[in-house]
């Protein structure tokens, strides 16, 4: 009997996917007589399936039958399984016919209950962090991940409040510290628990509490942040991004994210484990499986009526929030925030805005502590907690420089330029001559610049603002940077001179991108030379600023065609930017992607402008040293 050998490695969407199961065919797929792992007869009965699939079944669901997967399980993300009783076989003597899994049912995190992480402990959950130690680097505890979270992400991306967060994390260590309450022990491998036995009837098992659910969301969100942390290149070499611990937890989120639809009070930790992944995602080059992770999350946070706060119409703006309302407004500007990055990749800018614009009386987020006051800083220190937010609250209107802005708050105002930028260039048409006019959002123009220029004239720690310069920056190339093909075409250094003479249009443009250029160019120039003249961590760079070297470099690749006697400058400026992203590369991915676009679709050699660069990968010990900063 022919048969195919199923492939057992899993799949970061689904073990059901087509790339890990067999093509769709007229007939069952089933096994006969006693399975044999990998074999798939690719001969059976069409139809429905005789009874519902054990999933199912042991969550008491209504089946559809469908084969070769029911409904139900797709939209979970889950395996299908089918067992056939022998009194429905058209041979009493005959084996039972069971769908091919991969592994026994037994093994699979999923499968151990009815809901999604019923057969997972927290401790098995915060084992993944240790799991994903590369060879020859010393093991991660769960603690000090937080920490290394808290001191390297949460001041440009504030998802996760410390202060309630602090609350979860004393009921996850007496979970954690206690004894196990049953027989279950282990670790989870590629989704999988490892070595857990369903209990019996006469062995000890407790109902997991309220207590219990909880600690499993914090403790995934645990593993979440931890993810964010990690280097990509260090000394010892290139460590593996989207590897089994990656895997294993967007296959737990996705069920979570599906599952919590139909329940009445699912836990905020599985939003800000959605948008951290997404992040995760977006940050390693991944532009599409970031969106369609964030569309997920979007979705749930809807459910969970996260929004951000209004301003009262009274136009009292001295009114506390609760921590909670802080939360919930923290993490809509984050998915807000994380959104604008991933709708400046080209393979996403025709998708359509998940969340809403926001209004002019729509609050900034509160900036919440920097660390919680129980937690040791990564370099073993203790770090106070950082003064209360301002009581102020500033809505989207306040300008930069006539308000006082916390470090999250500046964020997400210039996150909302972006978007405004972001949304003009969605609506007009792109055809040369539809163009329309500059003066339509001269006031946008004008407040990005404005801003701008105030934080680099008051800011002193212009790292912790990458962020924000990343995204005013990539707003001007949003708004310009098709001028500049328009350009480029003009013909003649003769004729480009008279269409600027005689358009304020193009003129307006081409000051735009130098303006934007020149910022950029000078924030790498500082950059490059703090981390040539001494070893410094990659870990606090933001994953967003290494995309917008690249628009830089296509805007200089661009100058040097139009004006040839700005050649020598524009190589020089694009040598600097590629540093840049050579030390971006080595925290996050897209800066790795970013480098081979270039060399593609330009035709720009990374190696010839790289040449004299002193910039190397850093050991794993000053990744984890921040009192270099």
């Amino acid at each position: 009997m022919p048969t195919t050998q199923a492939s057992s490695e899993f799949s970061p969407l689904s073990e059901s996917t087509p790339e890990s199961s067999p093509g769709p065919s007229p007939k069952r797929h089933c096994l006969q007589g006693p399975p044999t792992f990998g074999a798939i007869e690719t001969a059976a009965i069409g139809g429905l399936a005789a009874r519902a699939c054990e999933k199912c079944r042991a969550s008491k669901r209504k089946c559809d039958k469908k084969l070769p997967f029911c409904d139900r399980c797709k939209r979970l993300n889950a395996k299908c399984h089918y067992v056939q009783d022998i009194s429905n076989n058209v041979n009493p003597q005959a084996a039972q016919f069971v769908i091919y899994q991969s592994r026994p049912l037994s093994h699979d995190a999923l499968f151990r209950g009815a809901e999604p992480l019923e057969g997972i402990t927290a401790s098995q959950i915060l084992s993944l962090i240790s799991m994903s130690t590369g060879p020859g680097l010393p093991q991660v505890d769960w603690r000090s991940a937080i920490n290394t979270f808290f001191f390297c992400i949460h001041p440009w991306f504030a998802v996760v409040h410390p202060t309630l967060f602090e609350r979860q994390v004393v009921s996850l260590v007496a979970m954690v510290d206690s004894p196990p309450r049953s027989d279950t022990a282990g670790s989870i491998t590629n989704g999988h628990v490892e070595q857990h036995p369903f209990p019996t009837p006469t062995s000890s098992f407790a109902f997991p509490t309220a207590s219990d659910w909880s600690s499993k969301g914090v403790a995934l969100l645990i593993v979440t942040m931890y993810l964010t942390t990690r280097m990509r290149i260090t000394d010892a070499g290139e460590h593996p991004i989207f590897d089994e611990t990656y895997r294993t937890v967007k296959r737990l989120l996705s069920s979570l994210l599906l599952a919590c639809v139909g329940d009445p009070n699912p836990g905020i930790e599985i939003v800000q484990c959605g948008v951290l992944l997404a992040l995760y995602e977006y940050g390693h080059g991944d532009a599409v499986t970031a969106y369609r992770t964030l569309s997920q999350t979007v979705v749930t946070a809807r459910v969970m009526d996260i929004k951000p706060g209004q301003l009262a119409e009274c136009g009292n703006d001295t009114v506390m929030l609760s921590v909670e309302e802080e939360q919930s407004g923290c993490l809509w500007w984050a998915m807000f925030i994380l959104e604008q990055f991933v709708q400046r990749e080209e393979v996403v800018k025709d998708l359509p805005f998940l969340l809403e614009t926001p209004s002019r009386n729509t609050l900034l987020p509160e900036t919440p502590p920097m660390t919680p006051a129980s937690l040791a800083g990564p370099d073993g220190t203790d770090h106070p907690m950082s003064p209360p937010s301002i009581t102020r609250h500033l809505s989207t209107s306040a300008l930069v420089g006539s308000e006082r802005f916390g470090g999250f708050q500046l964020s997400a105002k210039t996150a909302s330029l972006f978007h405004q930028a972001i949304r003009v260039d969605k609506e007009r048409d792109s055809r040369p001559g539809k163009m329309p006019l500059v003066a339509t959002y001269a006031d946008l123009d004008r407040e990005i610049r404005e801003t701008t220029l105030t934080l680099l004239n008051d800011n002193t720690d212009w790292e912790s603002t990458l962020d924000c310069f990343a995204m005013l920056v990539g707003a001007l190339f949003t708004l310009y940077l098709p001028y500049l093909a328009i350009l480029e075409h003009g013909g003649s250094a003769d004729s480009v001179a008279a269409v600027l003479a005689n358009s304020e249009e193009m003129s307006t443009a081409v000051a735009a991108l130098r303006f934007a250029c020149k910022m950029s160019t000078d924030i790498s120039c500082k950059l490059n030379a703090d981390y040539e003249a001494a070893p410094k961590s990659p870990a606090l760079l933001c994953a967003p600023a290494g995309a917008t070297c690249y628009q830089v470099i296509v805007a200089f690749a661009s100058l040097c065609r139009i004006f040839p006697d700005e050649m020598d400058v524009c190589q020089a400026n694009i040598a600097e930017k590629f540093e840049s992203l050579k030390l971006f590369s080595f925290r996050w991915g897209i800066a790795e992607k970013m480098m081979s676009q270039l060399e593609k679709k330009i035709g720009l050699d990374r190696n010839h402008y790289l040449k004299n660069s002193l910039i190397k990968p850093p050991s794993y010990a000053v990744c984890l040293d921040f009192g270099r900063r």
